[in-house]
């Protein structure tokens, strides 16, 4: 008999705190329909049913359950394991014919509460083997007759260290987003029962708004996915959504990107939840290692390190075996009895001290587990040794999803389509990518581009793809079709001429090409021209990505409201086509940069009084500075995206105030180096502190790069960038009233230490994901910005408005009219800043003076960006560039 049921403490490591299971109303299991099991009542209730089941004396039984995600199947399968007989656990009967063939059942669960099991065999049939308490599929093969043979120590051990290193807790709750028939379903049960938690039983999709209203309403803690699963749910913009109560997403069943970890990372920490990377097999009953979530950003590409009790070791011997790889041997209670292929084997005993995984990996002097291959992953065509996994990892990193294999003399290839783009286009875009993958001739790989078939796991079916490929396979295709540009191309040729670079790789995302805070607003409307709204760190996605997602309203119209999906036709529809025409959705830092500058302008001749636009320039140029350079991984790669930004900002500066110093005497050295505010001794009234601004700026950037790089705040900033900005903003309001107390001075508002603050609640913005954390920042902000200004409170409330928009909106609707000359202001924003004061004193009339100087800076934006961008290009190249 196997107890699940029984919470354990763990000995060792800081002890899993739990409830007493008994305790009523402390929840096990919840079902869609509102049916709630306490541990107390489960216990009761799996203990009734077992005694429905005949006395293990008589003879163990074999008890076949066809999973579901329902409440008969988990209390049959609970109530099984409790009366200590075993349990052959498949997809649905219909699945499975041949394992029922092979391993005919003493008794069948019904799925029926009333009736819940079904007496085949009055004696057993087969002779089991006392320690066996449960049989699966293998992994790659749910209807296969070969299982694997389970104890009951494996699942309760493997549960338990599970729990353990996911952090599991009675406050804890799962959802059953993953078969109950596949191991990892099946552990994520094991695991949250041992811990005292609870699990949420659901048959939705994640792409399905039921598991979604489900998660969130049912305050679902924990979320187990496998990659092709965590592909939807960045395809359909779900995780960007918040869900309050997730704290942890557990993937696992197969290799994930580097990229592809990276962009979830990011998508959590936005929403306030931690991604758990992890490995293992039906054979090590469920999982091998875990990488903390702490580790995960700076190690996208492990699998973490070994679960309790489990230790690992590389046969480097092993033919496919390279420099410092080797084929992964598993030991620990984990490892399975060994394999079934015939009644007879059901009576063996454990077969194995250790597992052969059959994957090649390393191990790194940080004990982290990385996987570079499989064993049987090899294939020769045309007698050239072909790894199908660097086949495979390539055409991910280009965009697509495929699965590789041989047929004869040629490579199969399969891929799935990609919205938007015809399948000829797909051909020759995979194709090329395979061949120059691996070395091969494009005459020696056969391409199909359709949906992939998976197995019920959600893994991709090998077999099925080679059938796919053989039965529908081309040669070499022509690329497009009727001359129309593919999105690839589209996205390509507006990212090239946005940075004013030629050479651009689909493969890359706009940061990487190197694109700033300075050039996102012409790249981010451009692209949503005619891809609709990008989500959010949409600039650190391969190019190629962005064309493959699902296209989205410009602006959504309320369900129901005139134009929405019901309307039909008529003439509601046709209003609410118009109306959506006439409004754009536009990220917030956008608008606010052209709003501020003109309300700098407008302030400064005198047209309007409506003081605070450069302070909210410094929030949104904190915010986008850590979203764009500094948001690359290692501190060398920081400081040359820093400098990058500096030579943005230092170069127009440094050329109009070397002009206005020699045309008009307005500017001095000061000015021209960028420190005023430390060399020019401003004093009120003083026109050489007209650009306090871009002095802050710089020193702004100069400051982040400098704290990012002192390595533990580096690693801490890799775990939680929001933690160490919300500290660098609160430490940043030390000197905030601390100068202004001891100087007394006239400028104080517009010098870098007491300004520096709003760019640090900037940084704290772009990656409070949460709720909870977008008011802790506004609080800061508040408390930096409700004196900031003595005496004039409307000069604070702007300011506060400002911050208050970049954490709380994240876009806002533009009418479709103004989105160029919105576009224009908020891209020239800083050439707008630069040559404002020089215009300005040209002029009598307020409105054009306003106007004019406006014009002015866009027109020299117009003419200088390009020739900007060469400098930074030929001082400090991107990398990879």
């Amino acid at each position: 008999m196997i107890d699940l049921l029984a919470p354990t403490r763990h000995r060792g490591a800081p002890p899993i705190p739990q409830p007493d299971p008994d305790q009523a109303g402390h929840p096990a299991l919840l079902t869609g329909t509102g049916e709630l099991f306490s541990h107390g009542q489960l216990r009761s209730t799996v203990a009734e049913l077992a005694a429905r089941l005949p006395d293990v004396s008589t003879g163990r039984r074999l008890v076949h359950l066809p999973m579901r995600r329902d409440l008969a199947s988990v209390l049959s399968y609970l109530a099984t394991l409790e009366a200590g007989h075993v349990a052959l656990v498949t997809a649905e009967a219909a699945q499975s014919a041949a394992i029922l063939q092979r391993y005919p059942p003493d008794i069948s669960a019904t799925g029926q509460m009333n009736r819940p099991f079904e007496l085949h065999s009055v004696a057993p049939r087969h002779l089991l083997h006392p320690e066996l308490a449960l049989l699966l599929s293998t992994s790659g093969s749910t209807g296969s007759p070969k299982l694997v043979r389970l104890s009951a120590r494996n699942l309760r051990s493997n549960a338990e260290a599970i729990a353990r290193a996911l952090q599991l807790t009675a406050a804890d709750r799962a959802v059953t987003s993953l078969p109950l028939h596949y191991c990892f379903g099946l552990s994520v049960l094991h695991s949250h029962l041992v811990a005292g938690g609870s699990v949420l039983l659901h048959e939705g999709s994640v792409v399905e708004p039921s598991l979604w209203e489900a998660i969130d309403g049912r305050q679902v803690t924990t979320l187990a996915v496998v990659p092709h699963m965590v592909e939807l749910m960045e395809s359909t913009g779900v995780l960007e959504r918040p869900h309050p109560s997730l704290r942890l997403l557990a993937q696992a069943g197969g290799r994930m990107s580097p990229g592809r970890v990276q962009r979830t990372v990011d998508l959590g920490r936005e929403g306030g939840w931690e991604l758990a990377v992890m490995y293992g097999q039906t054979e090590a009953t469920a999982r091998i290692c875990v990488l903390d979530p702490a580790l995960v950003a700076q190690n996208p590409d492990a699998v973490g390190h070994p679960v309790a009790g489990t230790s690992l070791h590389l046969d480097t011997s092993v033919p496919e075996a390279q420099a410092g790889s080797g084929e992964v041997l598993v030991r620990g209670p984990g490892v399975m009895m060994g394999y079934a292929e015939h009644p007879d084997d059901l009576a063996l005993g454990a077969m194995h001290s250790e597992l052969r995984t059959g994957d090649l990996g390393r191990i790194g002097p940080d004990g982290l587990l990385r996987l570079v291959g499989r064993r049987s992953g090899f294939v020769k065509v045309m007698g050239v040794r072909i790894d199908v996994a660097v086949v495979e990892n390539a055409l991910e990193s280009a965009g697509y999803t495929g699965c590789v294999g041989a047929d004869g003399a040629v490579l199969a290839v399969a891929v799935e389509p990609l919205p938007g783009r015809d399948a000829a286009e797909v051909a020759a875009g995979a194709r090329a990518v395979a061949v120059r993958a691996s070395g091969l001739g494009p005459a020696a790989v056969a391409l199909a581009v359709a949906t992939l078939p998976r197995l019920p796991n959600g893994k991709v079916d090998r077999p099925g793809c080679a059938a796919l490929v053989s039965g529908t396979g081309s040669a070499p295709g022509t690329g497009m079709q009727g001359g129309e540009k593919s999105p690839v191309a589209r996205i390509a040729g507006t990212i090239g001429a946005v940075l004013g670079i030629e050479a651009v790789d689909p493969g890359r995302s706009f940061v990487q090409h190197g694109g700033d805070s300075l050039s996102h607003v012409q790249a981010s409307l451009k692209l949503e021209s005619f891809l609709g709204p990008l989500p959010r760190g949409w600039h650190h996605r391969p190019l190629a990505e962005l064309a493959g997602l699902p296209r989205r309203e410009p602006f959504p119209v309320a369900p129901g409201s005139a134009g929405s999906p019901g309307d039909g036709p008529g003439p509601a529809a046709r209003r609410g086509v118009r109306a959506r025409l006439r409004f754009r959705s536009v990220e917030s830092t956008v608008v606010l940069r052209a709003l501020a500058v003109v309300a700098i302008c407008g302030s400064h001749a005198q047209l309007f009084d409506l003081l605070g636009g450069a302070h909210i320039l410094l929030a949104v140029a904190g915010y986008n500075t850590v979203r764009f350079g500094l948001a690359v991984p290692g501190i060398t790669a920081r400081w040359r995206a820093a400098a990058r930004m500096l030579l943005g900002v230092a170069v127009p500066t440094m050329a109009v105030a070397l002009f206005g110093m020699l045309a008009t005497q307005r500017y001095g050295w000061s000015n021209v180096l960028l420190g005023h505010w430390l060399f020019g001794h401003p004093v009120a009234g003083s026109t050489r502190n007209e650009y306090w601004f871009i002095d802050a700026l710089a020193a702004g950037i100069v400051v982040l790069a400098a704290v990012l790089s002192v390595p533990a705040v580096s690693r801490a900033w890799a775990r939680d960038p929001w933690r160490v900005a919300a500290v660098l903003t609160a430490l940043a309001l030390v000197p905030r009233f601390a100068v202004p107390a001891l100087t007394q001075g006239p400028m104080e508002q517009s010098i870098m230490p007491t300004v520096f603050w709003l760019v640090a609640a900037g940084a704290a913005a772009a990656y409070a994901g949460t709720r909870g954390r977008r008011w802790a920042t506004f609080a800061l902000a508040v408390l930096g910005g409700a004196t900031f200004f003595p005496g004039d409170p409307q000069h604070c409330a702007t300011v506060l408005a400002g911050v208050a928009v970049l954490l709380f909106i994240q876009r806002l609707p533009v009418p479709a009219a103004a989105l160029p000359l919105l576009s224009l202001l908020a891209s020239a924003s800083l050439y707008i800043y630069l040559v404002q004061f020089l215009v300005l004193s040209m002029f009598e009339n307020d409105v054009v003076e306003t106007i004019a100087a406006l014009a002015a800076g866009t027109l020299l934006w117009l003419v200088a960006d390009r020739p900007v961008r060469h400098l930074q290009d030929a001082l400090i190249p991107m990398r990879g560039r």
